[in-house]
């Protein structure tokens, strides 16, 4: 799969660029991810934590979709967007890796280690700090 097919499959559709939702989605971007990180880390709360910091990075691309003409409709879309369309493969990699841990926490009740946690409170404000130089 590749965005092009996500265009095609309308998983993703083209819109007039909107910097006002993009604002918006950028604040709730950043209040998500400002609160993961207060909630105390234990092995009863690194799923929350987790699906709050995925729910940030996921907002913040969606703006950085609707400030360049982008709407997704799935989350694989968003990958591929990076991956194809802004040649950010290491972004897209992460990006891949915290959709499906946070997949595998919402539909299969699956479990998330604390250290993995930790990794995602460093590593997604620092992605969401490498896309920023989209924001031109």
């Amino acid at each position: 799969m590749n965005f092009e097919n996500s265009l095609k499959e309308n998983k993703a559709k083209k819109v007039i660029p909107n910097k006002i939702r993009a604002a918006s989605l950028i604040k709730s971007s950043k209040q998500a991810i400002e609160t993961a990180k207060i909630i105390p880390l234990s092995n009863n709360t690194s799923k929350s934590i987790l699906r709050e910091l995925y729910e940030g990075l996921r907002e913040y691309c969606e703006a950085l979709g609707y400030l360049k003409g982008y709407k997704f409709l799935d989350h694989e879309s968003i990958g591929y967007y990076f991956r194809d369309v802004l040649k950010e493969q290491s972004i897209y990699v992460k990006f891949d890796r915290y959709r499906k841990l946070r997949n595998g926490i919402n539909y299969y009740g699956e479990d998330v280690n604390t250290e993995t946690v930790k990794e995602a409170i460093i590593e997604i404000p620092k992605m969401i700090r490498e896309l920023e130089k989209y924001w031109c």
